[in-house]
């Protein structure tokens, strides 16, 4: 029944019925857009599963965690620990979102920005520094190599003219403050934002401090010709409430567990990105973007009274090169070529604490990790529109790693020099195809191969260096876009993606689970429903599946929701009053490989607010989890089910913010 039902979803994608409107408005793989538009390439050259959201949409959003900004987007679903530092991750595309899994790669202003690990650090961004989000859901895009498994999340910081300062007051004592200016200098336009964030927070042991500045400056050496300079700061300190029992969650879901009163932790990020782009021609253009990044993470944990605290220190510098040439063969034709490297130099520490300190004898020493990894990278892509009705792209990316290090841990007391393993060259073949049957309908198909490679100490060895290799994951998607009548915007397509053998972080460890299946569909519409009201909602499904022979095949892998889905309405009540609805729901998940111990995770949220435009700028009033429904992060300690802790989400909570332009 399930298989008939997704093969008629299909069928009526790619081949709608009913009469179509007799308008000019052509149906192009333009972004399922919550609110905006979308950097040019995803416009052009990706088939797919891309949405972005504005400026607009992200003005009204006051949030401890940058990472809540992707509510809106449909497919992504979130994994909220609330656990100080360690705050909220996401996921896509049937792949864990607490970070089991790393799959997509982040990029602020095109600057690599996840973590050694893969975590994405947003945490540096306020709302009122970005411009807009993009998100990709596929295998499909040729640019990034490394952690773009199932896709990529796109952040452009703000470059617009004019100056603003928004406060904000809300629930559990949060307050912040966001000034921007935007300035025009002859050929040189600059951009500042501060952000500062103080809360007490939902649960108890929660306080927050965070802040953010940064600096854009970019002169236009001629028409030609530009160079620019991006710096930016940031610092998040938090205490951590850590985990409860069920029976403690659900009856006391504000309080702080009692062994946890000394967790919590800071992490400290600085980025500096020079922005060259010069156009020899009409026809060809080169962007060179080169950058370091700091990320220095301290973090005092314990999980459950069972355990002692520990600290965890990470420090890691990150630099790179991309190089981007875009050549107009002709109007039919066109040439991509990119390359990039990547440097990260990291330390990794765990230890054993009395009192607060380090333990530093060799029963204390849980991890000592020191190492390089550097990754090369290089894509050539051809584009073509042979006729009206009909564009492709095709692409061939080559990924390589190198580095070596030194691993000092519980289990292994060696600091011998380790290599990384010989991955050799990853081949990684991408392929998008646009059909354009009339004005209103879009049927698009992709496939593409990306990888997955392990992490830290995972991917070095003192032996034979041809042992291990990365996981591969080949991908497909086929759908299609509608305008059925002026104003609507439907989209609905079908996904596949199976990994040859996958990595997981199990108890710390990235280990194998062998091959692995994930297949899906996604559905979203855009509706002005008057010049007053506009309506949008999407709905999309995850299956995921072991299939390597052992005690965990035919299961599913932890974490994953079989579906996420969400709606929003915008109504525009007088010329000065717009009042917005958002509903957000979540499937519950299995929390181990093995299935045991239940599902969890599951919630419905509704959040509203309301805007006045009072001329000189905006008053906004926010009540988010509305209805105060109780929802939870769920950890299993054990992997087997038998030692689960929870983490509950926040209740019902509101805000006033005061925005004025000057």
């Amino acid at each position: 029944m399930k298989k008939n039902l997704i093969t008629s979803l299909i069928l009526s994608a790619i081949f709608p019925t009913g009469v179509l409107a007799d308008d000019k408005t052509s149906a192009t793989i333009s972004p399922m857009i919550v609110v905006g538009d979308a950097p040019d390439y995803s416009d052009l050259n990706l088939a797919g599963s891309v949405d972005s959201i504005s400026r607009d949409e992200l003005a009204e959003s006051h949030i401890n965690n940058t990472m809540e900004l992707f509510s809106k987007v449909p497919g992504v679903y979130f994994a909220r620990y609330n656990q100080g530092i360690i705050n909220t991750d996401i996921g896509i595309r049937g792949f864990a979102a607490e970070g089991s899994s790393p799959h997509a790669k982040l990029l602020i202003d095109g600057i690599p920005t996840n973590l050694h690990n893969g975590y994405s650090e947003m945490d540096q961004l306020f709302p009122g520094d970005i411009s807009n989000i993009t998100v990709f859901k596929g295998t499909s895009d040729p640019r990034y190599g490394l952690f773009n498994v199932a896709g990529n999340y796109n952040i452009e910081t703000r470059s617009d003219l004019g100056r603003e300062i928004q406060v904000t007051a809300g629930s559990y004592n949060a307050r912040e403050v966001q000034a921007y200016a935007g300035e025009q200098t002859g050929k040189l336009r600059h951009n500042y934002f501060f952000g500062y964030r103080q809360s007490d927070g939902y649960r108890d042991n929660f306080e927050l401090d965070k802040y953010s500045v940064s600096g854009r400056w970019f002169y236009d050496f001629s028409d030609d010709t530009s160079l620019g300079l991006i710096v930016r700061a940031s610092d998040y300190d938090a205490d951590a409430p850590g985990y409860l029992t069920q029976d403690e969650a659900r009856k006391h879901p504000t309080r702080s567990a009692s062994y946890a009163r000394q967790d919590g932790g800071d992490k400290n990020t600085q980025s500096y990105s020079l922005h060259f782009d010069h156009a020899f021609s009409d026809n060809v253009d080169w962007s060179l973007k080169s950058y370091f990044n700091h990320y220095e993470r301290e973090r005092w944990v314990r999980f459950t009274e069972s355990r002692s605290l520990q600290n965890r220190y990470d420090d890691q510098d990150h630099y790179g090169v991309i190089s981007t040439l875009n050549w107009q063969l002709n109007p039919d034709w066109t040439l991509n070529w990119g390359v990039n490297i990547e440097k990260q130099k990291v330390t990794e520490q765990r230890f054993g604490t009395v009192n607060n300190v380090r333990q530093r004898d060799r029963s204390n020493v849980l991890r000592d990790y020191e190492f390089d990894f550097i990754n090369y990278g290089s894509y050539l892509e051809l584009a073509n529109t042979p006729v009206d009705w009909f564009a492709w792209n095709v692409a061939l990316r080559a990924d390589r790693f190198s580095g070596d290090g030194k691993f000092t841990s519980d289990t292994n007391t060696a600091q011998t020099k380790q290599d990384i393993y010989d991955f050799g060259t990853i081949m990684q073949p991408k392929l998008n195809l646009f059909f354009y049957p009339s004005d209103t309908v879009t049927v698009f198909a992709n496939y593409g191969r990306s990888f997955q490679a392990p992490t830290s100490a995972a991917a070095y060895t003192a032996g034979n260096r041809s042992e291990r290799d990365v996981s591969l994951n080949d991908g497909w998607e086929v759908g299609s876009k509608w305008l059925p009548v002026d104003n609507l915007e439907l989209r609905l397509s079908y996904w596949q993606q199976k990994a040859s053998d996958e990595y997981v972080t199990i108890d710390n460890t990235s280990q194998n689970v062998g091959e692995t299946m994930r297949k899906g569909v996604d559905f979203g519409f855009n509706w002005g429903v008057t010049e007053l009201v506009t309506l949008w909602g999407n709905f999309t499904t995850a299956d995921s599946e072991i299939r390597t022979e052992g005690d965990d095949k035919g299961n599913e892998l932890r974490s994953i929701p079989s579906y996420t889905a969400s709606m929003g309405v915008s109504y525009q009540v007088t010329p000065a009053v717009t009042w917005r609805v958002h509903y957000d729901a979540q499937a519950s998940a299995y929390v181990n490989e093995a299935n045991e111990g239940g599902r969890y995770g599951k919630f419905n949220l509704v959040n509203t607010s309301v805007d006045y435009d009072t001329g000189w700028g905006t008053i906004n009033l926010q009540v988010n989890n509305l209805f105060n429904e109780y929802y939870e992060y769920v950890y299993d300690n054990s992997q087997n089910g038998s030692d689960i802790i929870y983490s509950p989400g926040d209740g019902i909570n509101g805000s006033v913010s005061v925005l004025y332009r000057f």
